[in-house]
């Protein structure tokens, strides 16, 4: 199967994953794809609310966002897809999730050939079967990704990215990639000033007290404001912003109760790329198990992420 994947595919559709924390860990899935098939033309098809994920990213040429038809004429659009055979947009699809609908997803999208793991019955579906195993499911996530270019393009990889390939230590030496833009940085910058902070005499500390499956992944809120509150008292320079959604405007303004002038509750208030440029301003992160989490680790690993002018 490998050998078939050298030939020179002009378009790449990805369908991306539906969770923002998945999202970002499949960041360097697309930096190894572009290092493959750097002639290649790489699209990301991605739900509303995962596509700023991706912006700014050279790695990706395009973001579609994807927009289902709901009800009767949803069903009858992917039943047409999967029988009818239609001229392909895409030379590739790549299908990140697991779920059958990704993968009519790409034939509605018109991918000539779509790969991805053998997973929930859609085997039909797809013309490159990826197998899944123990090995691989007990993996990091970003293995998990690369593993699919391992099965069908290794061959042909770069030896960066082999070395990515190697093993599951080769996958985590790469590293999540956020790309923010210069006026999104300064406008970071903007939101710290007018909150009373300067990076240069403070030490920004981010809290996130949030999750996505609510108390099953939250840390206790009366101890995210006992930890606050002692590192306020031990250290006179540091300042705090929760982040969070709309849901978690309560817990931030209970956890920043007491400390006027040096906690900040900016739960509900961040759209995604917002809450990407002021993350990556903060010195310390804590946080639950969550989309931010996983941001956080993009501006803290060992090479330093690129702002895009």
């Amino acid at each position: 199967m490998k050998k078939k994947f050298g030939k020179k595919y002009s378009r790449i559709l990805v369908r991306c994953t539906n969770w923002l924390g998945d999202a970002i860990m499949t960041t360097p899935f697309f930096s190894a794809l572009k290092k493959i098939y750097p002639w290649s033309r790489v699209e990301v098809l991605a739900l509303p609310y995962i596509a700023p994920v991706f912006e700014n990213n050279p790695n990706i040429d395009k973001i579609r966002v994807l927009k289902r038809n709901r009800g009767v004429a949803g069903l009858i659009g992917s039943i047409k897809s999967i029988i009818s055979p239609r001229e392909s947009d895409y030379d590739l699809g790549i299908c990140l999730p697991n779920s059958i609908g990704s993968a009519i997803d790409l034939k509605v999208a018109g991918c000539g050939e779509i790969v991805g793991y053998d997973r929930d019955m859609r085997g039909l579906l797809l013309t490159h079967k990826i197998p899944v195993n123990k090995e691989v499911l007990c993996y990091h996530e970003i293995f998990y990704y690369l593993n699919i270019l391992r099965e069908f393009a290794g061959d042909f990889a770069p030896e960066d990215v082999k070395g990515l390939f190697s093993d599951v230590s080769g996958a985590t030496t790469a590293s999540y990639e956020i790309f923010l833009g210069r006026t999104e940085k300064n406008n970071a910058d903007k939101v710290l000033s007018e909150l009373g902070m300067d990076r240069a005499k403070n030490f920004v500390i981010g809290i996130n007290p949030g999750a996505y499956f609510g108390s099953a992944k939250r840390w206790f809120t009366d101890r995210y404001k006992r930890t606050v509150e002692s590192v306020a008292a031990a250290c006179d320079d540091a300042r705090f912003i929760v982040f969070g959604s709309e849901k978690e405007r309560a817990i931030g303004a209970e956890i920043c109760s007491g400390l006027p002038g040096k906690a900040h509750n900016l739960c509900g208030k961040t759209g995604i790329r917002e809450l990407f440029a002021l993350i990556s301003e903060c010195s310390l992160f804590i946080t639950n198990d969550s989309g931010a989490m996983h941001a956080a680790a993009a501006y803290s690993m060992a090479e330093p992420q690129p702002t895009v002018t």
